[in-house]
């Protein structure tokens, strides 16, 4: 019978009990942070009763949908969506897939209640999502919205 070095059973026992061992505490943010910050916000946006709106929305994702919008708000409801490119009227079939800031903010809420990650930054001034990535799009299974220049009509 071969014997094995003892630096070698040293390290090999070593490295099982370093798998056994649980990791050293990571401080982790309470569960229900981002739905209050996301309540907040929300709370934020409706305080101004801002219901016509324009905004330029940008969907980053791997999807059919991904691109650069031109939108209009009227009375909470998508009045007009063209292609921030060539101002062309967007089609039906990606017009689907653009949100106004209260939808945002539903799907938003919906991801946090499933228990999908969502990542936002809000307007410092008037509370709306100026970004939100619901799931994660560094591994194809999130979309990344952005609002920029939204202003009131």
């Amino acid at each position: 019978m071969r014997r094995i070095p003892a630096r070698f059973a040293i390290s090999a026992v070593l490295l099982v009990l370093g798998a056994c061992h649980p990791a050293a505490p990571v401080a982790q943010p309470a569960a229900d942070a981002p739905a209050a910050e996301l309540d907040a916000a929300r709370r934020a946006w409706a305080s101004r009763g801002i219901r016509s709106y324009a905004y330029t929305m940008e969907i980053s994702c791997f999807c059919i949908h991904r691109g650069r919008y031109n939108v209009e708000v009227r009375d909470g409801q998508l009045a007009s969506v063209r292609d921030a490119q060539t101002g062309a009227p967007s089609p039906e079939s990606r017009v689907e897939w653009i949100l106004t800031v209260d939808q945002l903010f539903e799907r938003m809420g919906q991801a946090v209640r499933l228990g999908t990650r969502v990542r936002a930054v809000y307007d410092a001034r008037l509370g709306y999502p100026s970004e939100a990535e619901i799931g994660l799009l560094a591994d194809d299974s999130g979309t990344l919205f952005r609002i920029e220049g939204l202003r009131p009509l």
